[in-house]
């Protein structure tokens, strides 16, 4: 994993200047200066030093993280029109009115000078510890494929809050949740973890860059390849509302803990993320993996979970079956000769669904098998390993 380094200061170089000399006190958590006590020595120091010499001084300084401050939802970062960006600082907490009114004199002293907008007290009361993790992470673990095209299963304590990328992840009452990444993904990824009590974690996800076939397909019918008549694209457009509709909300179960197999033996005919072209024309790169067999043959579920779309007749689908398996983790199975489920059904791990076939946009008998997470399209393959010689009954 990458080192992270925390900049405490971006400073232009005349405001440097003027702070030389400034004494600044250690924050206490981070061992670092205190932004807003060393400013806050250099722009109102008399006024100190007369609180000083009224009364012993109860201040207290705790370390803050301006970009986690607030909650992760609502992150707060401080930068001014001189270019000052505070990535730490500290807040002065005063029990007595006459310490209050010195803290906030000098701080609106402070503010005038380099134009921060001061923190609110919900913003304080708000603030989180947030700590950036080199190597293995402290309060979560992550299995599974770190790769494009790959699908993390992730335990937490429970009670904890999970963030990927900015993006809310669901997480259960045990702690589980699971993310993924798309063919395209970055090659990093944030992944922030909150705990009941704030502390936060952070950890960068290394993506490793996967490369992906080329593959040639042609005889294909060319009204399912390019150029659609009004009939099939409102065909087209009554199958997409149904499959959004299917896809508008998820289960609280969490079927993936099981783990997955494959739904059927064969032959691996498509490979996720192969780039087809049809005809002569390049497409979408390839959603899922396919395996060759004759129609009929029987089709198990993977993994358990819930039926949310069971419809023949999809116009590039033909029998199509979607199965969710909680928190947005979602198997497809495409071209069936028969369906087996109806939505709503609930089905357990092996459970037969369905048989192959050769119905929508196909040149022969096969059942394509597509996964994806929140809408981003996952590899079958990574998650459910070699293909092996017989299934589990």
């Amino acid at each position: 994993m990458k080192n992270f380094k925390m900049s405490v200061y971006k400073v232009p170089l005349m405001l440097a200047v003027s702070l030389a000399g400034c004494v600044a006190q250690p924050s206490p958590d981070n061992n670092v200066p205190s932004d807003r006590g060393a400013v806050a020595a250099t722009a109102s120091s008399k006024l100190q030093e007369e609180a000083v010499k009224q009364q012993e001084p109860v201040i207290q300084r705790q370390a803050m993280i301006r970009k986690d401050a607030g909650s992760p939802e609502n992150p707060v970062t401080d930068k001014g029109a001189t270019g000052v960006e505070l990535v730490s600082s500290t807040d002065l907490v005063a029990d007595q009115a006459t310490e209050q009114t010195t803290v906030q004199t000098s701080e609106q002293a402070i503010d005038q000078t380099i134009n921060i907008d001061p923190v609110s007290d919900e913003q304080t009361r708000l603030t989180r510890r947030s700590d950036f993790t080199d190597g293995e992470p402290r309060t979560f673990t992550l299995t599974g494929s770190f790769s494009q095209g790959g699908l993390l299963f992730g335990q937490t304590r429970p009670g904890a809050s999970v963030r990927l990328d900015g993006k809310q992840v669901k997480v259960d009452e045990a702690g589980r949740f699971v993310v993924g990444f798309g063919r395209d993904s970055d090659l990093t990824a944030l992944l922030l973890v909150t705990q009941a009590d704030g502390s936060v974690e952070r950890h960068t996800i290394e993506i490793a860059d996967k490369k992906f076939k080329e593959e040639r397909i042609n005889g294909l019918d060319q009204s399912k390849v390019s150029g659609y008549t009004k009939e099939q694209l409102e065909k087209i457009g009554i199958d997409r509302e149904l499959k959004q509709k299917a896809r508008s909300r998820t289960q609280d179960g969490a079927d993936f803990v099981d783990g997955f197999q494959w739904p059927l033996i064969g032959r691996i005919s498509g490979e996720f993320g192969s780039r087809r072209i049809l005809n002569g024309e390049p497409k979408r790169p390839h959603s899922g993996v396919d395996i060759a067999r004759p129609t009929g043959t029987p089709i198990r579920a993977p993994a358990g979970g819930i039926i949310t779309l069971a419809k023949s007749g999809m116009y590039f689908e033909g029998g199509l079956v979607l199965l969710d398996h909680g928190h947005w983790l979602e198997s497809a199975f495409l071209h069936m000769s028969r369906i087996d489920v109806e939505p709503g059904q609930r089905v357990e791990k092996g459970e037969i669904i369905g048989a192959v076939g050769a119905t929508g946009r196909v040149t022969g008998p096969h059942l394509h098998w597509s996964m994806r997470w929140t809408g981003r399209l996952l590899d079958p393959q990574l998650v459910v390993g070699e293909m092996p010689s017989r299934l589990d009954e």
